[in-house]
C-alpha cells in the first residue's frame, strides 16, 4: 500500500495509445540527426503547443538533460501531444494492468480505514481526479513515448519535458517498465523505487536548469525547503491531502536525497542504486540510512493470534502489507507541522499490518491491526504520541494504540462485538520483531 492510490496514480504506465493525437514521431539518438518536423499545426493561442514545437523542444532538452545527468542518449524517444480525455483514457486503461476492480475497491477501503481518503471514496474516481488535476506529461516505457498535454503552455514546456524526458533516459539504461512492476505485500519497498525514479528525474531536471554548476548549485537549505513545501502545499491544494503528499514526496524528498548523494559521490552513485535498489522509503528520506543500507526490521503480525476474536465476529483477513515511514509522515503531517511530523516519523524501523473485513454479504467496516518497530523507545514514544492524535481525529470507528519499549501496536476500524482491550492483548501476542 504505497499508498495504493498513490502507486496507481504514479507508477502504472499506459499500455495503449491515448484517445487523441496523431502517430508519435521519434526523437533521434545521439548518433542521428533529429527528423524534420512536418505538418505543424497552427495554434489559435500563440502560447499553445503543437506537435512540431513539442518535438523540437523535446529533442533539445533530451540532449541537454542527458549531459547534465552524465549519460549519453542511446535510443529513440517518440513524442505525442495528448488531450485531457486522452490522459483519462490512458489512466483508466492502465490502472487495472496489475489489479482487479474488486481488489482496488478493497484497497481503497483499507486506506479509508486509515484516514487517507474519506469513507466511501471510489478509488478509480480518486485516481482519475488526481491525474486530471496534476498530470502535464507522461513517459510510457512500453511505447518509448513522451506524451505532453496539449493544454501545457509553451512557457511551461521546458519544465514538463525536462522532468519527463529524464524518465526516457532512465528507460534507456535501467528498464523503467520492469522497475515499475508492483511489489505485492511490500508496498514500502515499491514506494522506495518510486522515490528513486521520480527523485532522480527531478534532480536531473534541476541539474540541467542550474547550468554548469549542476546539482552543486542546490544548497542544503534549498533542498530542505523543497521537501518541506511538498508536505505543506500538497495538503492545502487537494481534497485528498494525505494522498497528495504521498504523490509529491517522491519528487521532492526523493530529489533531495538523490541530489545529496550526487553532491557527495557523483552521478555514478545513482547508477549503482539501480543495481542495488533502495529497500525502504526510510532510506530515500535519510541519506545516512541509504549509505548504511539500514534494512527494515522484519515485523510480523500473526493472524492466528487474532483468529479467536476475528472468527466469531465474522471477520476474515483480506490483505497484509506494510506502511513505511513516508506514508506515516504523510499522515502525521495532517496533525503536526512539518518539523514535528518529520521528527515523529523518523526512527521508523519496520511495520506490518493485517486487514480484515466481514464475510461476503455481511455489512461492516474494514479493520486493520498493525505493529510497528522503532529505533529506540524514545522514537516509539514520540510516534505513539503523535499518531494517537492523528487516529483520534482522522480514522472512523474505534481504535486502540499502545507502546511497549521500541514497539507500537494499533488497530483501527474496530467493529462492534470485538472488545478493544482483548484485541490489544491479542495483537501483542501476535507481534514478532526480528533483527
Amino acid at each position: 500500500m504505497s499508498f495504493t492510490l498513490a502507486a496507481l496514480a504514479c507508477d502504472r504506465p499506459p499500455s495503449v495509445a491515448p484517445a487523441a493525437g496523431p502517430e508519435a514521431r521519434p526523437i533521434a539518438a545521439d548518433t542521428e540527426a533529429p527528423p524534420a518536423a512536418t505538418e505543424p499545426h497552427a495554434a489559435a493561442d500563440p502560447d499553445r503547443i503543437d506537435e512540431a514545437s513539442a518535438r523540437e523542444e523535446t529533442d533539445r532538452i533530451l540532449h541537454a538533460v542527458a549531459k547534465a545527468r552524465n549519460l549519453a542518449v542511446r535510443s529513440e524517444v517518440a513524442v505525442d501531444v495528448i488531450d485531457k480525455p486522452g490522459i483519462r483514457a490512458f489512466a483508466k486503461d492502465s490502472m487495472y494492468e496489475f489489479t482487479t476492480p474488486d481488489e482496488m475497491r478493497m484497497l481503497g477501503r483499507i486506506e479509508s480505514a486509515l484516514g487517507v481518503v474519506p469513507p466511501g471514496s471510489d478509488p478509480e474516481a480518486v485516481i482519475l481526479e488526481l491525474l486530471e488535476q496534476g498530470v502535464l506529461g507522461l513517459y510510457d516505457p512500453k511505447r518509448k513515448t513522451l506524451f505532453i498535454g496539449d493544454f501545457v503552455p509553451k512557457s511551461m514546456l521546458s519544465m514538463v519535458v525536462g522532468h519527463e524526458i529524464a524518465h526516457g533516459l532512465q528507460d534507456m539504461y535501467f528498464d523503467l517498465h520492469k522497475l515499475q512492476e508492483p511489489m505485492r505485500h511490500a508496498s514500502d519497498a515499491e514506494s522506495a523505487r518510486r522515490f528513486l525514479i521520480e527523485g532522480e528525474a527531478q534532480a536531473a531536471y534541476l541539474a540541467w536548469v542550474s547550468g554548469d554548476a549542476g546539482v552543486a548549485a542546490l544548497a542544503e537549505p534549498v533542498l530542505q525547503a523543497m521537501s518541506d513545501q511538498a508536505l505543506e502545499l500538497a495538503g492545502v491544494a487537494s481534497a485528498y491531502p494525505i494522498l497528495a503528499r504521498s504523490l509529491q514526496m517522491p519528487y521532492a524528498d526523493g530529489a533531495a536525497t538523490v541530489a545529496r548523494l550526487v553532491q557527495r559521490d557523483g552521478w555514478g552513485a545513482i547508477d549503482k542504486l539501480y543495481e542495488k535498489l533502495p529497500e525502504s522509503t526510510e532510506q530515500m528520506l535519510h541519506l545516512d540510512k541509504l549509505l548504511a543500507r539500514e534494512r527494515p526490521l522484519p515485523v510480523e503480525v500473526d493472524a492466528e493470534a487474532l483468529a479467536p476474536l476475528m472468527g466469531p465476529a465474522g471477520l476474515r483477513m483480506v490483505w497484509h502489507d506494510d506502511i513505511g515511514e513516508a506514508t506515516l509522515l504523510a499522515m502525521l503531517a495532517e496533525r503536526r507541522d512539518t518539523r514535528e511530523a518529520r521528527a515523529a516519523a523518523a526512527g521508523w524501523g519496520g511495520d506490518h499490518f493485517l486487514a480484515f473485513e466481514r464475510e461476503a454479504g455481511k455489512p461492516g467496516a474494514t479493520m486493520l491491526a498493525a505493529a510497528t518497530a522503532w529505533d529506540s523507545p524514545r522514537d516509539a514514544e514520540e510516534f505513539e504520541r503523535a499518531f494517537s492524535q492523528y487516529l483520534a481525529e482522522h480514522t472512523p470507528g474505534a481504535h486502540v494504540i499502545e507502546r511497549r519499549a521500541h514497539k507500537v501496536v494499533f488497530a483501527v476500524g474496530i467493529p462492534d462485538g470485538i472488545d478493544p482491550v482483548a484485541l490489544r492483548k491479542a495483537l501483542w501476542r501476535g507481534t514478532h520483531v526480528g533483527k
